[in-house]
Formats: structure tokens, sequence, C-alpha cells
């Protein structure tokens, strides 16, 4: 029938169906005149009476609108939007027997080219469909055009409309995610990450310079949003700003991925991208982009970013063209364990990532010697594995004391030792692993250097003695609870170790995790003292620690044997010797019983009889230097126990012997 006959009053008027006059009758024969509000409350009225035609009543409206579309007619467009709009607010509960024709129109109306006001009504509809919550599931409604359409908008490069159209394309997305994100009845976009997540990273990337450097955020900062705190439809700044758009699109789209999978469904994407279009060097760009990430994440889901990142860098590992690019994704991960840290603390899920480091840092090694036989030294290897450090210790520092004690445990047990077979020397390079030896061993003495001296700085403050308290009672951190046998069988053993800087590294490390009352600064130097009272040691004597006398009586064998090797090494130097006076000293004043001074006296005396009988049997495994520095070494140690604890007579022999 043709409108002629719609709007007249003869016989052919009521040969049209109604649902097609209660359509038609909404149009007004101007358009500046806007929807016939009192017709489409009819219509509206109408669908609710009789929802079996609701079907009827969008085809045709839809067909009408295609009409236009192929006229040209724009403004009768935008008005059949608003009424399809407006009745689908009103029949939701309807949607699924009408919702095939109302998706038709709008990939119709979006495939008009680049109409920005045809596009701003398509989206801003669609935006009010995705706000529909449905009860009824369907899974076979498809996205896909909606989802390509969207991102050819992101990407759009209109000299005039560019921004417009590319915040309409982010709308789009962010509505399309929003629906179907965590609704099990719906089709969801997930498996649309490829495409959403690249356009949004696109975006963000081409916010201005200045303003990246004032809305960069670190990643220290523990703010989250919540999905019912983003709103964006009524902003008209970020709207007219496809950055910032995108910004907010971003952490809400990481804000509602719960599952592992979903999480790595959208990073995958980014690494993918970053890497594709070289955006790793420089660091801030994919620095900015994660920190926005693990802001927006379940902090218990943070391991999942850190492991998916750990895998993208084992892909740049061994090739030598892309150290620089591993250098940048480590710095990333170093920011991310930065953020774990106080959040999560460290889980068997975190160790492995921690082991996995150090397994990069070897292999780091090795192609760094590899490649020295050829070349000169690599730099961007030496930087990278520095970045590799910094993020271990940072990560072990913001760390409580039991969960920090974890991650030194795992670096020494990474700790290699020389003692190989020939397959294993021919694999591995000695230079290579002694770097990485030391390396490690300087790591864990960093490490606990520093929450040492975070400690002291906090006691000092508090005006309270330097000591470790449980909670639940007041007594002093045990000596066993200090050393785990995880991490005292590899230093003990590499007391021994031909290495004199790894074993002066190794007595460093030891005293610092002994010394609980700040007596190695005053033991430093062998020194043989008239008077105690020179050192400032506390002369009280302190009540036996059952646990620290135990640890000694269940490893002081293991602890005398290593150090007895230790001292006739040859290759001792004057800050050797240091070492050992203070670790005995330490070792001795910590565990305060007579039954552990008495081991370690005897001990002396055991050392002291070796050297001698070397001497007088000529066997010239010591030099004179080395034989006099130890006799000075214990004549040191038996003069300060001699007046700690008030033993006359070994006081007596020991300065006649001295003065002789």
């Amino acid at each position: 029938m043709s409108e002629y006959i719609n709007n007249c009053f003869c016989c052919g008027y009521y040969l049209v169906p109604r649902y097609k006059r209660l359509v038609n009758n909404i149009f007004p024969q101007n358009p500046e005149h806007g929807l016939d509000r009192n017709n489409l409350e009819r219509l509206r009225f109408y669908a609710l009476v009789k929802p079996e035609k609701l079907d009827k009543s969008f085809r045709y409206m839809s067909q009408r609108i295609a009409r236009y579309l192929r006229h040209r007619n724009k403004p009768y467009v935008i008005l059949g939007i608003k009424a399809m709009d407006d009745t689908m607010k009103s029949c939701y509960q309807q949607l699924n027997t009408f919702v095939d024709h109302y998706l038709e129109t709008l990939r119709l109306v979006l495939n008009e080219g680049n109409d920005l006001e045809l596009i701003e009504h398509a989206v801003a509809s669609f935006e009010s469909f995705c706000e529909i919550r449905e009860e009824a599931p369907n899974y076979q409604r498809n996205y896909q055009f909606f989802v390509s359409r969207f991102t050819q908008l992101c990407y759009n490069n209109d000299e005039v409309n560019r921004n417009k159209l590319r915040c309409l394309g982010l709308r789009g997305h962010h509505a399309l995610f929003r629906k179907t994100a965590n609704d099990e009845l719906q089709n969801d976009a997930w498996k649309h990450m490829d495409q959403i997540v690249p356009s949004i990273i696109f975006n963000i990337e081409k916010r201005e310079q200045p303003r990246t450097q004032q809305s960069a955020t670190t990643i220290t900062t523990t703010t989250t949003v919540s999905p019912e705190d983003v709103v964006i439809i009524n902003e008209t700044i970020i709207q007219e700003d496809p950055s910032l758009l995108a910004d907010m699109i971003l952490r809400d789209l990481f804000c509602r991925a719960h599952s592992n999978n979903n999480i790595s469904i959208c990073i995958q994407p980014i690494l993918n991208d970053l890497d594709k279009y070289a955006k790793w060097i420089p660091y801030d760009f994919p620095k900015y982009i994660f920190s926005q990430i693990m802001n927006s994440i379940k902090h218990h889901n943070s391991y999942v970013v850190i492991d998916l990142l750990l895998n993208h860098l084992d892909k740049h590992l061994d090739i030598r063209e892309r150290t620089n690019i591993k250098t940048s994704v480590m710095n990333v991960i170093h920011d991310c364990l930065v953020f774990t840290a106080p959040n999560t603390g460290v889980g068997s899920t975190m160790l492995d990532g921690i082991t996995r480091l150090l397994e990069f840092i070897q292999k780091s090694f090795q192609n760094e010697m590899q490649r020295s036989r050829t070349s000169s030294k690599d730099q961007n290897e030496q930087q990278f594995q520095s970045a590799v450090i910094n993020g271990i210790e940072d990560f072990a520092e913001k760390l409580p004391d039991f969960q920090m004690m974890e991650i030194i445990k795992c670096i020494a047990a990474s700790l290699p030792t020389f003692h190989q077979d020939a397959e294993e020397k021919t694999k591995y390079s000695s230079d290579a692993k002694l770097k990485f030896q030391l390396l490690l061993l300087k790591t864990i003495q960093k490490i606990i250097l520093n929450k040492h001296s975070l400690q002291s700085t906090l006691t000092k403050s508090s005006k309270v003695t330097t000591k470790y308290e449980s909670e639940q009672s007041n007594e002093i951190t045990s000596t066993l609870t200090t050393f785990p046998h995880q991490l005292f069988d590899p230093l003990i053993k590499m007391m021994s170790t031909p290495e004199s800087e790894v074993r002066l590294i190794v007595f460093e490390i030891l005293q610092v995790l002994v010394d609980r009352r700040c007596y190695a600064d005053k033991l430093c130097k062998i020194r043989i003292l008239k008077d105690i009272s020179e050192l400032d040691l506390p002369t009280e004597r302190k009540r036996s620690r059952l646990f620290d006398i135990a640890f000694m009586k269940k490893f002081g064998h293991q602890f005398h044997s290593q150090l007895y090797k230790c001292i006739l090494i040859e290759n001792n130097t004057k800050k050797s010797f240091y070492a050992i006076y203070c670790l005995m000293s330490l070792v001795t004043l910590e565990a305060n019983d007579q039954d552990v001074l008495v081991d370690v006296i005897h001990f002396c005396l055991e050392v002291q009889s070796a050297i001698i009988k070397m001497m007088n049997e000529d066997q010239q495994k010591l030099s004179k230097n080395n034989y006099h520095c130890i006799h000075a070494l214990i004549a040191a140690y038996f003069n300060l126990m001699s007046k700690f604890y008030d033993i006359t007579a070994l006081s007596r022999y020991v300065d006649e012997v001295s003065l002789w």
C-alpha cells in the first residue's frame, strides 16, 4: 500500500495491517518535526498488548529504514533508529522476537561509509541495546560484523572527524564486551579480543606526549576500577578524546576479566601488537599499558600477567638482535613484580617465576660468553642481566621477612657448583658459571643488607634495641629459623670454594644473617685488646636460646669442617681472614652457650696443630704470611672470648703469648 492510501480516509485504509499503520504514523511529513510522540505511544502500547506482532512491526520498520537509506533520506533514517530504540526499550522482555531485525538495521546504517551523524545514532542505539539484560539465552547471535566495523572506526584517519569516529568505535567495543563479557547466556566477546584489544592500544598510543607525561601513573599505586564506576557516555571530555576513552576502556576490560583464561586472551594481543609494531622501545609506553592492567585486575590474578610476560620474554631470549627488546620486557616484569609483592606476596607460582628469571640470567651469561669469542663484550646482555637482578631484588625487599627468606632460598638453590662431570664442563663455560655465581651471591647479599639497614633505621627511630621479636612472645628469633637448611647447605658448601671472591661474599652474607645485635661492625678487624670495653660490647650475660644451641649442635660439625678447609686455602687474603674472624666471633656470641664456645676453641686448637705440623714438615701448602695470619686470627679470638666471658686464666695466657 502506498503512503497516500495509508494517510487518507478511503476504504483502502483499513486493508493495511494495523502494525504497519502504526509504524507509518510515527514518521511525520516533515522530518524536522521529529517523531510523532502520540503515535509512538500507540505503537508501544500495541506492542505491549500484542507482543506477537513485534516481529512484524520491527521487520516493517527495518524495511522502511532500508528504503530511506537507499534513497539517501538521512533525516528519516535517524527518526527510524530513534523509533526502534524507543520501542526496544519498552519491549525489552520480548527482545529475542525482534532483535535480528534490529541488528540487521544497525548493520545497514553502519555500512553507510563514514557518515558521522548516522554512525553516532547507530552506536548510541547499540549502546542502549547492550544495556538490556537478557534472561533468555541466545547463543546463535553473531556480533562479528559489529566488532569488525567498530575496529575500522577505531583506526579511522578522516581529517575532519577522526577523533569522533574513533571514539564511536571505542564506545561500540566497550558496549559489546560490557554486555557479553560475564554473561553466560550470551555469545561472549572474549573470542574477539584479537581485534578489540589492539584497537584500544592503538588509540592509547596516540595520546599527545605532554598529556602522557602528566597522566602516566607509577605501577606502585593500588587503585582499582570497578565496572560500576565506569561511566563514559555522559562525559563529553572523554568522548572527544579517543586516548582518554581508550584508557578507561582498557581498565574496565581487565576489571571484568576474572578468569585466568580471559586475562590471557586479553594480554596476548597486546604482546603481539608491541612486537609487531616495535613498541617495546622506548620502555615508557609498555610500562604505562601494564601499569593500567595491574591496577585494574584482581590482586590474586597478578601472577597470570607476570607468567605471560615471562613466556613472552622466553621467546626473545636467544635472539641477539632482540636484546634491547628483552631488556624492556624485563623492565615491565620488574614493575609488575614490585606491584605484586605487597598485594599478593610469594606463592608457589611466584617462586616458579623467580626460578625462571634465574634460568634466563644463566642463559644470558652463556650467550654472552659464546658471543665474546667472536666479538667484543655485549653491553645489551649486561643491561638485561642487571634488569633481571634489579627486579628480583626490589621484589624481595617489598616482602615480609619470612617471604623474603623464601626468595633467598630460591636464589641459593640456583647457585652453580664447580664439581660437575666432563660433559657439563664442555657444555658450560667455567667463566660464565663463576660470573653467574658471583652475581647471585651479590644479589642475596644486597637483599639482606637492604632489609637489615631498613630494620636498623626503624629500630633507631623507635629507640629499641635491634632484635627480631615474635608476635606471640618476645623471644629473639633463633638462628635455626634464620638458617633454613635450603639456604644453609649451599652457603656452607661454598665456604671452601677455590675462588676467594666467592668465599668473601659468602662470609659477609653469613655475618649479616647471624648478626642480630649489630656486633659485626665492631668485630671487622683482628685486634688484641687489653680492655674489652674498647669494643663497646654489652658485657652482661644473656640467657641462652635453645633453638640457637640446637642449630649449632645440628650443623656445627658441618660448619667447622668447611671453615677448617677454608682457613687452610692458600689464596686467602687479609679480607678473608678478617671475615673468618668476624664470623667465628658472631656465631659464638649469638649462641651464647658454653658448649658452643668449647667446640670453637677445640676447633681453633686443631687448626693451630695442623698449620704447625705443615710448617714443621716443610709442606709448602701455606705461605708464611698466611701462617702468621691464622695464628693472629686464633689469638684475637681467644683474647675476645676470654675477656667477654671473663675467663681469667685464658686471658692471662693470651696476653703473655702476645707480649712474647
